[in-house]
């Protein structure tokens, strides 16, 4: 079969179906997928109009004589363990964070994944589906998500993802809901350092520390664009090992005090963080700014340009593997070398040879 390493990541995944009739390998089904939301496109409607356009190049491809209409490749996915996939694609992009990258973790709702019908023999009736992305701000790459149980909320789920990443020596950074002791001694307990937002949710916190903070340093930086000019000017202090005893290891409080112009009017806004790290206020200045590269560079990717909030997809573990499968793309994209995931999926939808460029870099 076809030289893509993409084909020999899925050999050995669990397959459920009966080989009586089985006519197309899970592996070729799940490359065909993986493709084809590469070059863009949003449903299994549009994956089959995609593999019929091109079906005597992905016969040459692949080396078979007839490829999967996009019911067989639906049908297939839907007994998939996402999980697994999930893996199985970190493994070929080989995407590890190094000691001392900061990894954003925030959750994020399928918006379009609710199901309301009860008569569904692939489905039960589910609320909007929740992922928690792992995003490594420095390369702007992103790790397995880690699904929300219904019924609960992303609180309960990052302390898993955070073991189920396996990883030493990063900084994880995240927003005042995620701010929790046992997400902090979960990062404390793997080896970990932690940045984390502290805001009104956690009042006894943030009174404290607004009260007793003293700057010992502080950087100011100003940029201008898209319409607005933004000062941010962030201090530090260092924290005194008895005052919040609770919040393991925390050994500084970073204020963070923002004020944005914009045509008519002015914002401003002032946050706090709490971190076990011991750095410059111009190192924690990066860090949390390259931090809510995830809203901007993952979740926001993700719906403008591959509509993901209005994707209707929603039976069973269809709406993981398409936001698995995005994640995809945009780590591809961006590893080829674009900043522009809007002009790189434009590029994968002319044909092809520019989608199997991206995969043989692999």
């Amino acid at each position: 079969m076809s030289e893509l390493a993409i084909i020999q990541a899925f050999e050995g995944m669990p397959d459920e179906r009966r080989k009586q009739g089985t006519r197309h390998s899970l592996s070729l089904c799940l490359a065909l997928f993986t493709l084809s939301v590469t070059a863009g496109n949003r449903g299994f409607l549009a994956t089959g109009d995609w593999i019929k356009y091109h079906a005597e190049e992905l016969k040459a491809l692949f080396e078979v004589k007839s490829l999967p209409s996009y019911s067989a490749i639906r049908r297939v996915m839907l007994d998939v363990d996402y999980e697994d996939y999930a893996a199985r694609l970190a493994k070929f992009l080989d995407i590890n964070p190094s000691e001392g990258e900061t990894v954003s973790l925030d959750g994020k709702t399928l918006r379009g994944s609710y199901q309301v019908q009860d008569n569904n023999p692939n489905s039960v009736p589910h609320p909007a589906i929740i992922l928690v992305s792992a995003y490594i701000a420095e390369r702007g790459l992103i790790l397995p998500p880690k699904q929300v149980e219904c019924g609960s909320n992303e609180i309960t789920a990052l302390p898993e993802l955070i073991k189920d990443l396996a990883v030493k020596g990063v900084v994880f950074a995240f927003d005042s809901m995620n701010t929790q002791k046992k997400t902090i001694e979960t990062i404390v307990d793997t080896g970990n350092h932690y940045i984390a937002a502290v805001k009104a949710n956690q009042p006894t916190l943030y009174s404290g520390i607004s009260q007793i903070f003293t700057p010992t340093q502080t950087v100011t930086q100003v940029n201008k664009g898209h319409g607005r000019r933004e000062k941010r000017t962030v201090s530090i202090m260092a924290l005194p090992a008895d005052l919040f005893p609770q919040w393991k290891n925390a050994a500084t409080v970073i204020k963070v005090e923002r004020e944005r112009k914009l045509r008519y009017k002015v914002e401003q806004e002032t946050c706090y963080y709490i971190s076990d790290l011991s750095e410059s206020a111009a190192q924690f200045a990066h860090r949390i700014r390259i931090y809510w590269g995830v809203e901007n560079r993952v979740h926001y990717v993700r719906d403008v340009t591959f509509g993901e909030d209005n994707s209707r997809t929603r039976t069973g573990v269809l709406p993981n593997l398409w936001a698995i499968t995005r994640n995809l793309a945009i780590n591809l994209y961006r590893e080829a070398g674009f900043t522009n995931m809007a002009q790189a999926k434009r590029l994968c939808s002319y044909g092809l040879k520019h989608i199997l460029a991206l995969f043989r870099m692999k």
